[in-house]
């Protein structure tokens, strides 16, 4: 979501001619789009926050703005970080653009030729969430679910494939509620999906990231059945154990979560599944975490996002005693790594000698990087322009989180 923030601020700003900066030294304007789910984040935040401070003695005119999960407390903010000219909330776009009109009167400038435009687009189609997580600080920070009118997508999504898009990533935080705040509407993300699968000139399309309780059997028809709906679910677990799914809010026991995945894989052979997990959560044992070990070695996801639990003020879970002490927390983790790498490298090692189509992104490092339809990150070398394009790629290497081949024809 931020990452979709990031690219719609990029965007207004090049339309009023701004061009990016390699370093902020050379900026005129400087936008931090913040991440507080985890306190590491906001610690990563405070610690921009704080070394901006140097710049802005030394180049006063240079704009320094704000936006995302941070801004919680605006007023509170500009008391204790006076150096940055404007905190927005999260997706407050317009208010940005606003502020920067203001101050640099862009519409006197040059106009200078607009940036490139990603070949991966997200868009988002619902902020908030009106789930209850105990952990959680997304409701608190950006409400409950307001989904977005079909029409506001459809229209975004066919000027960024007129851009030069290929894929397009629909958002949103329980992106599978899409539309339930809607009844007028009418339409759930599966049908939101079939209106943008339509879309002239379009080759892929995603959406991000789901919840089990809302994953229903018409959403998993939907991406059984759209061709250009990649095989490949965002599916938070979070932890392994009952008791501690309960504490945690999800809605859902691991009997459950199990079963939709059963469901999931009959009707979408080929489906890759990432997920999310939380170790140390407040009261888990070691028996519990076995149980989240357990499930992860008997669901083979093809990735697993590991998050040692931090609490975040405000939310039901901060009111109970982190006791789980860090170096616990550390070696919960570590093992999951050590597990999930074992497993991506023996799902990875599958495609060798395999034919895939990926959608190329860029280069890296001099080499053509896209992704497959599974979302493998794919690495090959050509002299062609690939760039947009889908390429045929047979692979003849494979780690745990990526693979390398040659292009074939």
């Amino acid at each position: 979501m931020n990452d979709a923030d990031a690219q719609r601020v990029g965007a207004a700003l090049s339309g009023l001619g701004f061009c990016g900066r390699a370093e902020p030294e050379e900026a005129d304007l400087i936008v931090l789009i913040t991440c507080v789910v985890r306190q590491s984040a906001e610690d990563k935040t405070i610690g921009r926050l704080e070394s901006l401070k140097g710049l802005k003695r030394r180049h006063p005119s240079t704009m320094v703005a704000v936006m995302g999960c941070l801004v919680a407390d605006p007023a509170t903010l500009r008391e204790r970080f006076p150096w940055v000219d404007g905190f927005f909330r999260p997706s407050d776009v317009d208010g940005l653009v606003d502020l920067v009109r203001q101050r640099f009167a862009p519409e006197t400038a040059p106009a200078l030729p607009a940036e490139r435009t990603p070949v991966s687009v997200s868009i988002p189609i619902s902020m908030g969430c009106d789930h209850h997580c105990t952990y959680c600080i997304v409701r608190l920070r950006r409400g409950s679910q307001q989904s977005r009118p079909a029409g506001e997508i459809l229209r975004e999504t066919r000027e960024a494939v007129q851009r030069g898009a290929r894929e397009i990533v629909l958002l949103g935080q329980n992106v599978d509620a899409y539309g339930h705040d809607l009844p007028s509407q009418g339409l759930n993300l599966a049908g939101l999906l079939s209106q943008v699968h339509d879309t002239d000139g379009l080759l892929r399309l995603r959406f991000l990231t789901s919840h089990p309780g809302e994953m229903t059997e018409e959403l998993i028809s939907a991406v059984a059945g759209l061709s250009r709906v990649c095989p490949h679910l965002e599916l938070p677990v979070q932890c392994g154990d009952d008791v501690v799914l309960r504490r945690m809010g999800r809605g859902y026991t691991r009997e459950q979560y199990s079963s939709l995945l059963s469901r999931i894989r009959q009707r979408v052979p080929g489906c890759s599944i990432a997920t999310d997990i939380i170790v140390g959560f407040p009261t888990e044992t070691r028996e519990q975490f076995e149980a989240t070990a357990d499930l992860v070695t008997a669901e083979r996801f093809d990735s697993v996002h590991i998050a040692k639990y931090s609490p975040r003020p405000g939310t039901p879970a901060a009111l109970l005693a982190d006791d789980v002490p860090q170096d616990e927390k550390e070696r919960r983790h570590r093992i999951l790594e050590e597990l999930q790498t074992r497993i991506s490298q023996e799902i990875n090692s599958t495609y060798m000698g395999r034919t895939v189509e990926v959608l190329v992104e860029g280069r890296h490092r001099g080499r053509w990087r896209g992704r497959s339809a599974t979302n493998k990150l794919v690495f090959f070398d050509h002299d062609a322009d690939w760039m947009g394009e889908l390429a045929s790629v047979e692979i003849n290497w494979a780690g745990p989180w990526s693979l390398r081949g040659t292009v074939k024809g």
